[in-house]
């Protein structure tokens, strides 16, 4: 865990020379290192940071809130050890759906996984969440990242999207809300909500979606703008 353990020495602590291949699964790291529950530092050949390694979905205010009303106090130290947990049960999850693994993806940093930059596989760039982990043993510590559910099965499908917004005058809204909907062979993923945190004309935006609907192959994609109530957008658009 991380207050004792951030700062000790690989002799002390969990460390790439432990095994043949340690691959480590970072969940609820949060604030200061060293007062971190989970560890933030890389300290495997591979450390996976799923949702960022923060707050795990499920493991909310709300969730805890409606765990005190059903059970009383008793279980309210359940809420810390829910995300803080959430590393064993997406272990037992690759156990069970073997077939089905999450798959994580390389990236630097968990900003430029959010806009969906690393989402590739070549070169080893990803890799299956658990068990059935590829053993790709590397000089320096690798960071992968990856979403997922708040429930098992924990999988879900990761998207880049890339939005170019055309205008003759430069105009720039924050907080913007949206639509998006996939459409594939096996199946359709409808209104995924998400906020672009700027949005500005004659500039690409990219970011990530995800959906736990296997669509199949991508045919289509509809794009909704939500309407916002501030102001117009019909002067920028002529």
């Amino acid at each position: 865990a991380g207050p004792t353990f951030e700062y000790a020495d690989a002799l002390t602590r969990l460390s790439p020379d432990d095994a043949d291949f340690v691959d480590v699964l970072h969940t609820y790291t949060r604030g200061s290192p060293d007062r971190s529950i989970g560890i933030q530092k890389p300290v495997g050949h591979i450390d996976i940071y799923p949702n960022g390694g923060g707050f795990q979905p499920g493991c909310n205010l709300g969730e805890a809130l409606r765990l005190i009303a059903e059970k009383g106090f008793a279980d309210v130290d359940q809420l810390v050890k829910c995300s803080h947990e959430r590393s064993i049960h997406l272990f037992i999850d690759s156990l069970l759906y073997e077939e089905k693994p999450s798959m994580a993806y390389r990236c630097n940093t968990k900003e430029a996984f959010e806009k969906g930059l690393c989402l590739s596989c070549r070169k080893n760039r990803c890799n299956n969440l658990g068990y059935k982990v590829n053993r790709v043993r590397t000089k320096r510590n690798t960071k992968m990242y990856l979403k997922t559910r708040a429930q098992m099965p924990y999988k879900v499908f990761h998207y880049q999207v890339k939005i170019h917004f055309f205008g003759k005058t430069n105009t720039t809204k924050t907080n913007q809300p949206f639509l998006i909907s996939l459409y594939g062979t096996l199946d359709e993923s409808e209104n995924i909500a998400f906020t672009l945190p700027e949005v500005s004309s004659n500039k690409t935006f990219s970011f990530l979606i995800y959906t736990e609907v296997d669509i199949g192959d991508l045919l289509m994609l509809k794009l909704q703008w939500e309407k916002d109530t501030f102001f117009s957008w019909s002067d920028w658009w002529t």
